[in-house]
């Protein structure tokens, strides 16, 4: 398989998922890089660390443009707060590699993702039984 198919089989399995599955799938590859930065961090890989902490702001850019803050409120408006804390996180981080800082961060996302695969879960139940 070429790399050009893989690309487009991704991209088909990504316009298939519903927006829970979607904003779940976000939270997984968030947590992926934010823990192959720490283990870059741990072996001081100065430019693969670069590498995983720009893929993660990448992705908490597009979960805050992703926030339709007019239907989410004062909820969607605590989650732009919180993605501008890791934002602001991950420079430092880059900055200063600092991995109790980071893993400060990766509690958090950790506990997000949990809620939105649960949620995803109820959803998809409930779509299901409709």
């Amino acid at each position: 398989m070429s790399y050009g198919s893989s690309d487009r089989y991704r991209e088909m399995e990504v316009q298939a998922m519903s927006p829970a599955q979607r904003l779940v799938a976000l939270y997984t590859h968030l947590l992926v890089a934010l823990r192959q930065a720490r283990g870059h961090i741990e072996r001081g890989e100065i430019e693969a660390r670069g590498e995983r902490l720009i893929k993660a702001e990448e992705i908490v850019h597009e979960l805050l443009c992703s926030l339709d803050r007019d239907a989410g409120g004062e909820f969607a408006d605590r989650l732009a707060a919180l993605y501008g804390w890791m934002l602001g996180q991950f420079a430092t981080i880059q900055a200063k590699p600092n991995l109790a800082q980071l893993d400060a961060v990766v509690a958090i996302v950790t506990e997000l993702h949990g809620a939105w695969q649960a949620a995803a879960a109820q959803l998809a139940g409930g779509n299901a039984a409709a």
